[in-house]
């Protein structure tokens, strides 16, 4: 016979979890002062502007000093084109700006398009390395899932990376598009 005694709602579930995003939130917003909100605004201020920056310090991913000038430009301009040749890493470069623009504007979704699914995949393959080498990236990454229909990464903040062909079938899919 059930008792309350072993009853928990979801609440008491989730305080016993170590992810500190499932965690009931503890702090109230009017807590916070002033001139600690005035520094959180500046600090996301300057990263938008910067990303390489936030890509360096936040993620801890080193950069080459092309990858650093090229994510600038990426964050800079409406449209970028790199023309380069094989294994000057391309698809990886996508995959961090992919990330750090997911992490840097909550609830943005963004869509990676290819001539087949499989090849704009890859990105989502690169981000499932990068998790394991970098455990910032890890932290903001709620669920990846790759299967056959679906190919998409999901971050604790409400953004989403979404892999589609360049076909009739995905024109409903108008997001901050790469690839």
């Amino acid at each position: 016979m059930p008792g309350y005694k072993n009853f928990k709602n979801d609440y008491r579930r989730r305080a016993e979890q170590d992810n500190v995003f499932v965690n009931p939130k503890s702090t109230n917003e009017s807590k916070i002062s002033e001139e600690r909100r005035n520094r959180l605004i500046a600090w996301c201020t300057f990263y938008r502007r910067n990303i390489q920056i936030f890509v360096k310090h936040y993620f801890g991913i080193k950069l080459y000093p092309y990858q650093a000038f090229w994510l600038y430009w990426m964050s800079q301009s409406d449209s970028f084109v790199a023309i380069c040749s094989r294994a000057s890493a391309k698809t990886w470069l996508l995959a961090v700006f992919a990330c750090a623009r997911a992490v840097l504007y909550p609830n943005s979704e963004i869509v990676v398009v290819s001539s087949t699914k499989s090849q704009a995949g890859l990105i989502v393959d690169k981000i499932k390395m990068m998790r394991g080498d970098h455990p910032n990236l890890a932290r903001e990454i709620s669920n990846i899932v790759t299967n056959l229909n679906l190919r998409q990464v999901e971050f604790h903040n409400g953004s989403i990376i979404k892999v589609v062909a360049s076909r009739e079938s995905s024109r409903g899919n108008a997001c901050v598009c790469m690839l």
